[in-house]
């Protein structure tokens, strides 16, 4: 059975304690074929594009999050980025990137993450590779930038969805895919069921988000791209199907998102 896990952080990035070889080789032992790891910031990403040469069934998505590289002009951004995608033929996204309302010390104003986000979005569609949205309390901004890009071929994922499906509707009506983490399977989380049960099979995907977002059973711990197997027999118990079947599937689905062969 094999699984591919569409959104992981990997070390130097948060909590992990292993290096990325241990991540994925207990990824890879675990059914794991293949991960997107995601870079955050202007230096995150230089660690991601190294890590994805090592390892060959690793692929980078590259971008700024709303927070990260605030000291730098949007310009420049866009330069580093430009740079960092032509480096490495295993850039299959830009992101993640978006809008993140929350306390955050210090953080961009909404105004200045929606020019950051759009300046990503028109760069995916310059390189011709998906978005990865990241969105904290941002539903109204993302869906208005979506709309507005859609019509010129626009292709993402709403990564680690936690929203209601009325939302969810309107995301998919843009033609992005939706992707569940191991919020999915929280008990505080059951009105992301809705969409787990409606979405179409054929715009779904599954992630852990490690190292955070550890799924129930592994709370407490750091999270790991090996657990991404839990997010799919939520999947497969929620929507009455075979767990190598929602396998399969999200497999293909994420090969067909970030064109992987």
């Amino acid at each position: 059975m094999d699984f591919f896990d569409s959104h992981c952080h990997l070390p130097p990035h948060g909590r992990h304690e292993k290096t990325a070889g241990q991540i994925l080789k207990d990824a890879a032992d675990a059914g794991v074929v293949g991960c997107v790891a995601i870079g955050t910031s202007i230096c995150e990403n230089e660690n991601v594009l190294r890590i994805v040469k090592e390892h060959q069934n690793v692929y980078a998505a590259i971008g700024i999050y709303p927070h990260e590289d605030k000291d730098v002009a949007l310009a420049d951004l866009r330069q580093c980025l430009s740079a960092q995608i032509a480096s490495c033929s295993k850039v299959v996204a830009i992101g993640e990137c978006g809008i993140d309302v929350s306390e955050k010390e210090n953080g961009r104003q909404i105004q200045d993450q929606i020019n950051l986000f759009e300046m990503q979005i028109e760069l995916a569609m310059k390189y011709h590779l998906p978005i990865i949205i990241h969105n904290r309390n941002g539903d109204n901004e993302v869906l208005a930038l979506m709309k507005k890009y859609a019509s010129q071929g626009l292709r993402g994922v709403a990564h680690c969805f936690s929203q209601s499906w009325e939302y969810a509707q309107q995301l998919l009506q843009c033609g992005l895919y939706i992707s569940f983490s191991g919020m999915i399977t929280y008990k505080a989380r059951k009105g992301i069921l809705e969409t787990v049960r409606n979405a179409p099979i054929d715009r779904i995907l599954i992630e852990t988000d490690s190292p955070d977002l550890p799924p129930e059973g592994f709370r407490g711990q750091v999270n790991e791209p090996k657990n991404v197997f839990v997010i799919a027999q939520k999947i497969a118990y929620v929507r009455g199907m075979l767990l190598d079947d929602i396998a399969q599937k999200t497999y293909e689905n994420a090969k067909t998102l970030f064109r992987i062969h």
